[in-house]
């Protein structure tokens, strides 16, 4: 093939810009001497390059050149490592595991004195109530916000198209807020003073707390969702006398697993003891809330629970009595409610002694799980059964798990009236 005069020409030009352009770091064998004229050719080159590196004292902290330190060099280094617990630890073994490390023995159900309240308090049009909270949550609210594509483990290979509505954190703040709100009218219906001794804090933050576990430190960082707060510490689920007779039984063991394994490992981390919240009044905690936004299980949802409850109790322990080490002077008790999208788990935990490592001692701490209350049947579309199967149903509503959020609200609100009405009468007198 003939090269045409004009491609020749063009092809020679762009060679010759390539070679004037070309600098060598080592000059190859048996190349031509660089006159004088090239030599300052390529050291002004380099000099332009060299400043265009090169930031001006102004712009020295631009962040596209940030160099993080060192572990070593931070400012919360320290030569001991701890391990480190927050939202994120995911327990393998579940409950049994946050037991081990809680120093609980488990209990099912509901305790005794929360049981005694399924049904004391009554709702006016409770099933309408309810269901409306529910569709409201689920069906009623305006966003279509774009939702992760779905997967049905019956058809794992059906390709959903991707589906807009309300997303999974929405659902759950508008369902345990509405279930909330309906739970505290009821029993503050029954006692009007509550609604002066209770608050209701959302997104607490800085609750943290420390202690050793078999000369292991521990830090716990504790995130929840809501807080109810009142004057006075909950009344314990079992009375202090009889605190020694039911820690007979025995922890189980998750030998050779250490209870830690799922926390994280650092040289950087800060010891602190903190609550989270600062209200004058209602400074003790009542029931937490936690929602369960993520795919866990059952069990791993009420191991973190636990975990939580004892962070908390723990922090308020040694605000209360400085110094603990074991046996607390009197038991501490704190609920959390843990919300799903179509149920309810509940946590009752029992703080008794502060010395964890000590498993032979006769003190233990208590906990009881009331797990899986189903509130109702959420179908999602399956399009290959047929034109039924088209659209999301609701079906079979359990008000169970309901009367139990009542029971758990109302639990010492009596002992916070009479409590109120003597605070009143000395201000009178």
């Amino acid at each position: 093939m003939r090269i045409t005069r004009q491609l020749f020409v063009s092809r020679k030009s762009r060679i010759k810009l390539l070679l004037d352009n070309l600098t060598y770091k080592d000059l190859p064998l048996n190349a031509p001497a660089l006159s004088d004229v090239d030599i300052v050719k390529v050291n002004e080159r380099k000099k332009h390059e060299e400043k265009q590196q090169s930031l001006p004292p102004e712009l020295a902290d631009d962040p596209r050149f940030y160099v993080p330190l060192k572990h070593e060099e931070r400012k919360n280094y320290r030569q001991v490592p701890a391990f480190l617990y927050n939202n994120k630890c995911r327990f393998i073994e579940g409950t049994k595991q946050a037991c081990v490390l809680t120093k609980s023995l488990r209990f099912d159900g509901l305790p005794e004195n929360v049981q005694q309240l399924v049904d004391k308090f009554e709702v006016p049009n409770e099933s309408r109530l309810v269901q409306k909270a529910i569709l409201k949550s689920q069906l009623w609210d305006s966003a279509k916000e774009l939702l992760p594509r779905r997967k049905d483990p019956e058809y794992p290979n059906f390709k959903f198209n991707r589906e807009y509505g309300i997303p999974l954190e929405k659902k759950l703040n508008m369902l345990s807020f509405d279930f909330f709100r309906i739970a505290e009218t009821a029993v503050a219906a029954k006692y009007p003073q509550t609604t002066k001794t209770r608050r209701m804090i959302f997104n607490p933050s800085g609750m943290a707390t420390f202690f050793k576990y078999n000369e292991s430190l521990l830090s716990f960082y504790v995130g929840i969702n809501a807080v109810i707060t009142s004057r006075s510490m909950l009344s314990p689920f079992v009375p202090e006398e009889q605190v020694e007779s039911k820690s007979s039984g025995s922890i189980p063991s998750i030998y050779p697993i250490s209870p830690t394994i799922d926390f994280f490992k650092t040289h950087n981390y800060n010891l602190k003891n903190s609550i989270g919240f600062s209200e004058i009044s209602s400074k003790f905690p009542h029931t937490l809330i936690l929602l369960n936004d993520n795919d866990w299980s059952e069990d791993e949802r009420q191991a973190r629970a636990l975990v939580t409850a004892m962070g908390v109790l723990l922090a308020q322990a040694k605000k209360t009595f400085p110094g603990i080490k074991a046996r607390l002077p009197a038991p501490m008790a704190v609920q959390v409610v843990n919300v799903s999208e179509t149920a309810l788990n509940f946590t009752y935990f029992q703080l008794n002694t502060v010395d964890f490592d000590n498993t032979e001692d006769n003190v233990k701490n208590f906990v009881w799980f009331d797990t899986n209350n189903v509130l109702f049947d959420k179908l999602m579309p399956q399009p290959w059964k047929g034109d039924e199967f088209k659209r999301t149903r609701i079906e079979s509503l359990d008000l169970d798990g309901f009367k139990k959020l009542l029971a758990t609200v109302g639990y010492c609100a009596d002992l916070e009236e009479s409590l109120t009405q003597f605070h009143d009468k000395l201000i009178e007198l």
